[in-house]
């Protein structure tokens, strides 16, 4: 990652001792290390006056950018060069621009003045070429989009006066950079300040004139491609706008929307664009259109898809249509299998979108034309496609949250949705990846057993019972339950670092993993219990020895339990003044029977390890939280 201490660090700046030579020549500064960053920095003014008075430099800077070798013979003028003017003006230095459309107030020379007005024409001439490599493309959209943000209507004006310049941007649209360039004219992003001349109509003959362009060259892929971005960052940015319905984008959102023709387009190439500007369509219809007008906002609910209804029924059959294009591969199972391809996951998305929009005219449509057989076909043909499946529930289920009648009858009685679940969802196709979605749906219609509309199509079916109590119920067990059985999304359990927190989750994990032992387990328990007390009560005094064995029952436990040497430290000292015959008969019955209490208590400690480091929880709540405030 590059990073430049000039900014925060004074310190001898090139640029300054370059041009304390009023001759300096471009192509020594351009040839200084890292004289980029400087240029575009805080040199950006010192830079363009240096230019601005030798108008010669801007000419060559013009000619490195638009330069086109076939052969590579000089690195620094057909590689470095190019790539810094193209930087230097990309960079949007206003001096620099300006100078393309405006004499400077100091004044000029008369031959300067001529260079000067050739500037502009001298750049454009680059797209008079028949063809040209992308890399100078590239460079010449960098330097003309940067002209366009800081002098966009003077852009324009020009454009008017020279109607060619139109025919060969529009001639050269197959090149991505070329197409960026129309892009940004149609929307006029630019910080020049606004004028009475806005060129809208001018704007929406020429986005009239690519979608007319995109209608009979649709088989050239680079152009629909380019045209649709194009068409895509438009409806894009109207959806972006903080009151939908711009004034400035309504104009072309009208031109845009034909869904026919695009839809015609994306079946004849195959692309997935065309589609993309169709989802955006149907998103800005389903918004909620606003209109600001003086101080109140209008608010209007109206949502129309009825410009959607010719296309809608041809959609679900052209999911199972067949790319011949396309060459099969095999995959993980040695099969031979036919690639889904983008152009039908972005038609599965637009579907989607149709049945979000909650239009009922819409829904039945796509359920009349067979979507849900359609859809279980293509989950059975390509069982690895987790896209598929996704996309697949989501619809469903956004049918079913409806709570509609007839949408619901025909999910069920038409497509048959039980049936499908109960059919592949067998052990048979434990590996297959659509048995997820399967799970999925089960899970679902279980859930919404309370709504009588989804009851009444499985209450009776004495399969789907059989199905529920015994495979779906073993999946369940398998893949429900959470690890430690905490659900790490509950802000709740684990919103604050406290100890009762703790032990409800530990409580838990005991409850669900070890909350019945067995009863052999539990007698030999008892027995050493027993045992240790009887050796406590015949044991009143214990000496080193005993202290020995105590450690050794310890060593049964964690070694990295640190809290667990505060009772031995404690048992101790109790130990020392019995040896020392400080204490007297009574202190002496009190010390066994805290003994008592202390090895009961390290006895409960240690039975929460077994031999094998593994936690098996079992606590008494009140002694554990004594245990934990000590250690703290």
């Amino acid at each position: 990652m590059f990073f430049n201490f000039a900014r925060f660090f004074p310190q001898q700046q090139q640029l300054d001792s370059l041009l304390a030579d009023p001759d300096c020549e471009l192509e020594t500064i351009l040839s200084a290390d890292n004289i980029l960053q400087e240029i575009k920095g805080m040199g950006a003014n010192k830079f363009a006056d240096h230019i601005i008075k030798h108008p010669e430099m801007y000419q060559r800077m013009i000619n490195y950018i638009i330069s086109v070798d076939d052969e590579l013979i000089d690195k620094k003028t057909q590689i470095q060069y190019p790539f810094l003017c193209s930087e230097i003006l990309g960079s949007q230095n206003q001096k620099l621009l300006d100078f393309l459309f405006e004499r400077p107030e100091e004044g000029i020379e008369a031959d300067a003045e001529m260079i000067r007005v050739s500037l502009y024409d001298q750049l454009i001439s680059f797209l008079e070429e028949d063809v040209f490599n992308m890399t100078s493309a590239g460079y010449f959209s960098k330097a003309f989009l940067a002209i366009i943000k800081k002098r966009g209507f003077d852009v324009w004006t020009q454009i008017i006066n020279n109607k060619q310049i139109l025919s060969n941007l529009i001639k050269h649209i197959d090149c991505k950079h070329i197409a960026e360039i129309i892009e940004k004219l149609i929307i006029l992003d630019t910080t020049q300040e606004f004028t009475e001349e806005t060129y809208l109509n001018e704007r929406k003959t020429l986005l009239q004139r690519i979608i007319i362009l995109m209608q009979n060259k649709y088989y050239c892929s680079e152009i629909v491609e380019n045209i649709c971005d194009i068409l895509i960052e438009i409806t894009t940015k109207n959806m972006s706008c903080l009151y939908y319905n711009n004034p400035d984008i309504v104009p072309f959102i009208d031109q845009i929307t034909r869904p026919e023709l695009l839809f015609e387009i994306s079946i004849k190439t195959q692309k997935q664009q065309p589609l993309q500007v169709l989802i955006n369509l149907v998103e800005m219809s389903s918004k909620e259109s606003k209109k600001e007008e003086d101080d109140e906002v209008i608010h209007n609910n109206e949502k129309d898809f009825s410009i959607f209804q010719n296309i809608v029924p041809e959609l679900p059959q052209n999911l199972l249509s067949k790319r011949y294009c396309a060459a099969n591969f095999q995959n993980s199972n040695q099969e031979q299998v036919q690639p889904f391809g983008l152009h039908k996951i972005m038609l599965l998305k637009l579907i989607q979108t149709f049945v979000q929009t909650n239009d009922i005219t819409i829904i039945e449509a796509l359920l009349n034309a067979g979507l849900i057989q359609v859809l279980q076909t293509i989950c059975i043909q390509y069982p690895s496609n987790n896209q598929i499946h996704i996309i697949t529930e989501k619809i469903i289920k956004s049918i079913l949250d409806l709570n509609d009648e007839k949408l619901t009858e025909n999910v069920f009685e038409f497509g048959q949705l039980i049936e499908f679940i109960i059919g592949y969802h067998i052990e048979q196709n434990d590996k297959k990846g659509y048995l997820a979605l399967l799970t999925s749906l089960s899970n679902y219609l279980f859930e919404k057993s309370y709504n009588q509309n989804i009851l009444q199509y499985y209450k009776d079916n004495q399969q789907w019972m059989n199905f529920v109590k015994n495979r779906l119920f073993q999946i369940n067990q398998k893949e429900k339950p959470f690890l430690c059985n905490v659900n790490p999304k509950a802000k709740s359990e684990v919103a604050d670092d406290q100890e009762s927190d703790i032990m409800s989750i530990l409580q838990k994990f005991n409850d669900s993993q070890y909350g019945q032992q067995n009863q052999g387990e539990q007698q030999e328990q008892d027995k050493e219990t027993q045992k240790n007390e009887q050796e406590l009560e015949t044991n009143n005094q214990q000496d080193d020895g005993g202290l020995e064995d105590d450690e050794n029952i310890m060593m049964d436990m964690n070694v990295d339990q640190v809290w667990i040497e505060d009772i031995l430290q404690t048992k101790k000292e109790n130990q020392d003044d019995e040896t020392q015959g400080n204490l007297n008969q009574k202190s002496l019955q009190s010390t066994s029977d805290n003994d008592k209490e202390v090895i009961h208590k390290d006895y409960n400690v240690s039975s929460l390890f077994n031999h094998s480091l593994f936690w098996k929880i079992e606590y008494d709540d009140k002694e554990t939280e004594d245990i934990l405030n000590n250690y703290a």
